[in-house]
């Protein structure tokens, strides 16, 4: 059940993600071709993400920065509990 909510989520914020991107180019098929193509590239797709949500949508920064790199934190915690996890 974890593994289809997590796939459901991470659907949704690609799509979310995909708008931001093509807002942030223009808006256009062009940019539509250029954000499905940006969108699902770690770390270069959460960049732009933030500059659309931020700039064309009008977020906060740490609005975007919350949405579009959640998976830092998350990471870092899993990259810590295997640490630990390693000792035992």
């Amino acid at each position: 059940m974890m593994k289809l909510l997590f796939w459901v989520a991470f659907l949704l914020l690609g799509f979310v993600q995909l708008f931001a991107i093509a807002d942030y180019f223009g808006g256009g098929f062009f940019s539509m071709v250029w954000a499905l193509f940006l969108t699902y590239i770690p770390l270069v797709g959460s960049v732009f993400g933030v500059l659309g949500a931020h700039q064309e949508w009008g977020w906060e920064l740490w609005q975007a920065l919350m949405l579009f790199f959640w998976y830092i934190p998350v990471m870092g915690v899993v990259f810590l509990v295997g640490l630990f996890e390693e000792d035992r």
